[in-house]
């Protein structure tokens, strides 16, 4: 679903001057009466009269006078022809937007089609041409000299397909839909999606009344006016935090230089009226600790900074508020989880936090212990008063009212008690057991030998984690796993185990040719906040 600002009848006071007096024409089309065959939905059609209340509200008009609803293939076509010729007689200073609410799939052999209701009453391969192929849709609008604004939240659950057994879920003919290339086939348009590409969205329950994203669409419609992209950056973390992150919409900026700044909003409304709340606590938050014992000589660890540094980049660039504590004692480290714990409450049931520890750690009595910055102990009584047991990290983290932690350790490297080395020979399997993943660099009871080296698994954590797609902690840990494995001939293995009960996912920020600004390290809000001496 997207929206464009327009002009309001009565623009709020000072405001009048900036209202733009450019033609706003919108298509809302809303699909919910399938056949058995394709399974019915519950609020499409609320979803799209949420949305075109929104955008006349936003000051647009629409094409068929209502929303189109239960539209057959023809039905379809013939309205999105009669609002592409509306835009194109209206001229370049026009702005369009279209908005299509129910079935949708991507084609295995290619191409985006959303379902229309009537024609298509089974999942074969007919559906293909029963269906209207999104391409043809985009194709229109790319003809013309108006920018336009086009949000599809389909996908609405899964859609089986019988002779292939193949569903949305475990196959490829119907999956969730998928980001179109791009480019010159795209030109100066703003594309929103629901829900990640190759996912379903949330219609809802019958008693919700609208989908997630219908929900916050229209709640963000009716805020004053803000750029489409900041409106729909807010969209996507209502979702998200309304689904706990199970559904995350995807937003892709093709718009112009010109068109850049277009609107999108209530004219009608000071910013100083504003109800929603524009801003949030950052649902994502990592804490970043790299020990480099440099007072310790010889088992001092010269490249840990750098470690460090490269996970913090990473995960930055994944959208997580990052704090990196450098060289932190042991009130140093306990102060920032206590402030790690404190921004998951604030942030709520949807948070996710990540916290990456590199230095020395092992185990000791079966409990495993990290080294905080400091003098390296030499006995086992020494380690017992200084060192960290990561069992009371996880419990504190745990009790956050956050969705899932998770913890990488990135120790694994030998140091001696007493000029030997301890009994316990690298970490134990005890991990957290309630919404809780833990990995550690070396699998429990290994070590590599060359400590002083830069570390294979941040910098393979750091590389699998920054994507243009989803990708969950598991398939990042595996991944990591293997390049590691590969990395050290063998020599290394990483370990994890998790008790999530909800998928947690990474993905980097929009790149910045697709977001038309700075990349996210140079202007993104979650740029990275030192932790200082006094």
């Amino acid at each position: 679903m997207l929206l464009i600002g327009g002009a309001a009848a009565m623009p709020w006071p000072g405001r009048a001057q900036q209202t733009p007096a450019k033609k706003r024409i919108a298509l809302i089309i809303g699909n919910a009466s399938y056949s058995e065959g394709i399974g019915t939905l519950s609020n499409p059609i609320n979803d799209a009269t949420v949305v075109a209340e929104g955008v006349r509200n936003c000051g647009f008009r629409l094409v068929s006078g209502d929303i189109v609803q239960n539209a057959g293939r023809s039905a379809m076509m013939s309205a999105i022809r009669d609002y592409v010729a509306e835009l194109k007689a209206a001229g370049p200073e026009a702005m369009g937007f279209f908005y299509y609410s129910g079935h949708g799939a991507a084609r295995e052999t290619g191409g985006n089609y959303l379902i229309p209701v009537g024609e298509a009453d089974e999942l074969n391969e007919a559906l293909w041409d029963d269906s209207v192929e999104l391409d043809w849709v985009m194709e229109r609008l790319d003809a013309l000299e108006a920018p336009s604004v086009v949000a599809i939240d389909a996908c609405r659950n899964v859609l089986k397909l019988p002779e292939a057994q193949r569903s949305l879920g475990g196959g490829e003919a119907f999956r969730g839909l998928r980001r179109t290339a791009g480019g010159a086939g795209e030109r100066n348009m703003f594309l929103s999606f629901a829900t990640w590409e190759g996912e379903t969205a949330s219609d809802g329950r019958a008693d919700d009344g609208n989908g997630p994203y219908a929900r916050a669409l229209g709640i963000r419609l009716n805020e004053p006016a803000t750029t489409v992209r900041d409106m729909f950056e807010q969209v996507r973390l209502d979702v998200l935090e309304q689904t706990l992150q199970r559904q995350e919409p995807m937003n892709l900026s093709r718009l112009q230089r010109r068109s850049s700044d277009i609107k999108i909003g209530s004219w009608t409304r000071d910013p100083s009226e504003s109800s929603a709340e524009t801003s949030r606590y950052p649902l994502r938050h990592a804490l970043i600790i790299a020990n480099s014992y440099s007072d310790a000589r010889d088992l001092s660890l010269p490249n840990v900074h750098h470690d460090g540094e490269i996970v913090r980049s990473a995960l930055a660039s994944a959208g997580y508020e990052t704090v990196y504590l450098p060289d932190g004692n042991d009130r140093e480290t306990r102060d920032q989880v206590d402030l790690f714990v404190q921004r998951l409450d604030a942030a709520g049931p949807a948070s996710v936090g990540l916290v990456y520890f590199a230095g020395y750690g092992t185990a000791l009595d079966g409990e495993n212990v990290l080294l905080p910055q400091g003098p390296i102990p030499r006995s086992k009584s020494e380690l017992r008063d200084q060192g960290i047991w990561i069992s009371d990290l996880v419990a504190q983290m745990e009790a956050a009212s956050s969705q899932a932690i998770m913890m990488l350790v990135d120790c694994g490297r030998p140091f001696s008690l007493g000029g030997e080395k301890g009994e316990d020979r690298g970490f134990s399997e005890s991990f957290g057991k309630d919404r809780v993943v833990i990995a550690y660099a070396d699998a429990p009871g290994t070590y590599h030998p060359d400590g002083k080296a830069p570390s294979l698994f941040a910098d393979a954590f750091a590389r699998n984690v920054v994507t243009p797609d989803r990708i969950s902690i598991q398939s990042v840990l595996r991944r990591v796993n293997d390049d590691v494995m590969h990395a050290s001939e063998g020599q290394q293995r990483p370990w994890f185990q998790t008790s999530l009960d909800l998928p947690i996912y990474f993905r980097a920020d929009l790149l910045p040719e697709e977001a038309g600004e700075p990349s996210a390290e140079d202007s993104s809000p979650n740029s990275p906040r030192r932790y200082k001496k006094r």
